[in-house]
């Protein structure tokens, strides 16, 4: 007998009614966002991909809320999403938590940074080795991490550039520090150890134990993410509807979570209220 297929995640919609009481309840909120396909919609080419002024105010206010924490984890760099995302008091991750501000101030971001621009220069080396006078993927350079992009060739064109980078990167040796790691018409190879999920555990921590994670994100990246706060976290898949995600929910678009966030802000700016009003009828009955 075939093994049964996950349903994958349940429409958030479908759960508005326990969502927003987990929301409501809350001592406090840690938000965690990642950028491209979830704050915006997917650009032929990262530059094109800018925020609406609609996403700005919401970002604002919600930072501006009590008791509510904000990040956005993100492969971009950081001075990037710093200039995209001009929020204050927003926390921002970059290289998927390499870069990380306000900063972490934990022994597992030391980097050595003159080590892995090597790396990443042998991976180069090995690449044009590979590829000779064929066409190449789009390389962007990140500093410490090197993403290598495929959107827009041909299928065929695809396969082939997407082999020679994983040939050139296993050409590196088990001892690299590096890994190589799939996204949505990308690969990237930056430092092991760190990604999304470890860095947002670091992040929520800071927001306090107590405060209700949710993650909202559309990549393979994001699974981290997903898999991080699993247990006690509202974790939110944005796009197309996959049973192998490791998210409880799913929204279709960033005009979706864009929706959401704002939903979000209205039950945080309600609850003193409601707890005023709650207080007052036991104040009664006694």
């Amino acid at each position: 007998m075939a093994p049964r297929r996950s349903p994958g995640p349940i429409p958030l919609d479908s759960a508005r009614r326990a969502v927003r009481a987990r929301i409501a309840r809350a001592p406090s909120l840690f938000i965690a966002l990642d950028y491209d396909g979830t704050l915006v919609p997917i650009a032929s080419r990262p530059e094109l991909a800018r925020p609406a002024p609609e996403t700005l105010a919401v970002l604002a206010s919600l930072t501006a809320t009590p008791r509510v924490r904000v990040a956005v984890l993100s492969g971009r760099r950081l001075d990037e999403l710093k200039a995209l995302l001009p929020v204050s008091g927003l926390i921002f991750a970059g290289l998927h938590g390499l870069e990380v501000r306000p900063p972490v101030h934990d022994a597992a971001w030391a980097m050595d940074k003159r080590g892995i621009r090597t790396e990443l220069k042998r991976l180069l080396r090995r690449l044009r080795e590979r590829l000779g006078d064929a066409p190449a993927p789009r390389i962007e350079d990140k500093g410490q991490a090197l993403a290598f992009h495929f959107r827009g060739f041909p299928p065929s064109e695809i396969r082939r550039m997407r082999q020679a980078v994983r040939d050139a990167f296993e050409a590196l040796g088990d001892e690299t520090p590096m890994r190589l790691a799939p996204g949505k018409q990308v690969l990237e190879a930056r430092r092991a150890g760190i990604d999304k999920g470890r860095c947002a555990l670091v992040l929520r921590a800071r927001a306090g134990r107590g405060s209700l994670p949710i993650v909202l994100g559309d990549d393979v990246t994001d699974e981290d993410l997903f898999a991080a706060f699993a247990a006690d976290g509202i974790t939110v898949r944005v796009g197309r509807r996959s049973g192998k995600t490791r998210a409880r929910y799913w929204v279709r678009s960033p005009e979706e979570v864009l929706h959401w966030l704002r939903e979000i802000l209205r039950i945080r700016q309600e609850a003193p209220a409601r707890r005023t009003r709650s207080l007052n009828r036991e104040g009664e009955r006694t």
